[in-house]
């Protein structure tokens, strides 16, 4: 097993998308790797040197089982990437189901307190570093997808909150917002979700959109924060498609 100079990194939200891209990218970076993620049976080919592991973040067991493993690790945990998330269905808030606020929100939101609360410990002890995947409609949100933007705003007050009550603290906080973003799987599969698998209406979000954002962007965002000096703590990036200069100012070439 890989003990790695720079420590045990966990990522939740692993097996797919921007959780599986930066787990790469981590194990190239020379961490030890956990991917922890709901549906290993789906998971592609896992990157050399990751791991993976089953974990639900809504249910405390599945979430102390992988602090279970992490305190058996032979490398300290010196990172953990939030990144598992779900969406929701596109609706007016009028007309949206309250049980898919309800799911969002305990992924979402609870489901990043629950794995930081369990491995906080870990990352006090070992000088460590909390990253939270967010995105920039948890500061600008958009019709139809109040449930979602909430649920990303809520994430930011997690992350600014346990910036301030670690403070003094040798634990670094970071948020990473992207914008419109288009990868591989994973990417595909929040947006059929989000429209309820109406391949028009998700091709007219890309459409004219050469160059949206892929898993990879953000994963080397993820790296280069991740890889700061210990007294540097990026607070926060928000990182858009150079076509997208605000959530409703999108160039398209047609």
């Amino acid at each position: 097993m890989n003990t790695a100079p720079r420590g045990l990194a966990v990522v939740t939200g692993g097996s797919t998308g921007i959780g599986l891209a930066t787990a790469d990218a981590l194990g190239q970076a020379g961490y030890a790797v956990i991917a922890a993620s709901r549906r290993l049976a789906t998971t592609p080919s896992t990157p050399t040197g990751v791991t993976t592991h089953e974990l639900d973040v809504t249910v405390a067991d599945s979430v102390a089982a992988l602090e279970r493993t992490v305190a058996a690790h032979p490398a300290p945990l010196t990172l953990l990437v939030n990144n598992a998330g779900i969406p929701t269905h596109a609706a007016s808030i009028a007309d949206s189901d309250i049980d898919d606020w309800r799911r969002t929100y305990e992924t979402n939101v609870v489901g990043a307190v629950q794995t930081t609360q369990a491995l906080l410990p870990h990352l006090v002890r070992n000088r460590g570093h909390a990253v939270f995947i967010g995105s920039t409609v948890g500061r600008v949100p958009y019709e139809r997808g109040a449930a979602y933007a909430a649920s990303k705003y809520g994430l930011t007050a997690l992350v600014q909150t346990l910036r301030l009550e670690l403070n003094g603290q040798p634990v670094r906080v970071t948020e990473i917002a992207p914008g419109m973003m288009r990868g591989d799987e994973a990417g595909g599969e929040f947006m059929r979700e989000r429209f309820h698998h109406d391949k028009d209406a998700i091709a007219a979000v890309y459409q004219g959109v050469e160059h949206p954002l892929t898993p990879e962007d953000i994963a080397e965002c993820v790296v280069w924060c991740a890889t700061r000096p210990a007294h540097v703590d990026i607070d926060l990036i928000e990182v858009r498609p150079l076509a997208q200069a605000a959530q409703h100012k999108v160039h398209r070439t047609n």
